[in-house]
């Protein structure tokens, strides 16, 4: 019997981790960017759209994944190009490349379209997408997979500019 309530215990804690260590994402809908950009008042981030059937995408995360460490708080949001139907699939691949712990956006709502149009007028779908913010929030948008260099570049011009504005 102690062994039964044990392994039950056991099964139920198991069942429980997943949930503990999953990634929260926001619905991303109409007025999701200007959330995000107020949020970030003078600060400069990376916003990176991705999905899960996109393998440059998977790769692109893997690499962002790596220099987590490296982004200073609230400088990279990323937002998947899926929608809630594909929760649970986005959730693993954030967690895989440790990534469940930055802001996660994932599309809400039947019109993709309509999100990418709000994102970026002439984006047309295309990914991986990402767009580097300056701390004016002027931003560069970048059509695929972004390489090691071009990330660790922004990551240094990030905190230069962090650095200019609090001194």
């Amino acid at each position: 019997m102690l062994i039964n309530n044990f392994r039950k215990s056991c099964l139920l804690l198991l069942l429980c981790l997943p949930g503990l260590a999953a990634a929260e994402f926001r619905s991303f809908s109409n007025n999701s960017l200007d959330e995000i950009t107020a949020v970030r008042n003078g600060q400069p981030f990376l916003l990176v759209l991705w999905s899960i059937d996109c393998p440059p995408c998977l790769k692109e995360l893997e690499q962002i994944g790596q220099l987590r460490a490296q982004f200073s708080p609230n400088s990279l949001v990323l937002i998947s190009a899926d929608n809630m139907a594909y929760a649970d699939e986005a959730q693993q691949v954030l967690i895989r490349y440790g990534l469940d712990d930055a802001e996660n956006w994932l599309f809400s709502g039947n019109f993709p379209e309509r999100l990418r149009y709000q994102i970026d007028p002439n984006w047309y779908g295309e990914l991986p997408r990402a767009y580097f913010y300056d701390a004016n929030h002027d931003r560069v948008g970048k059509s695929g997979a972004l390489d090691v260099a071009l990330i660790h570049q922004w990551i240094a011009a990030a905190k230069q500019m962090e650095k200019g504005t609090t001194q």
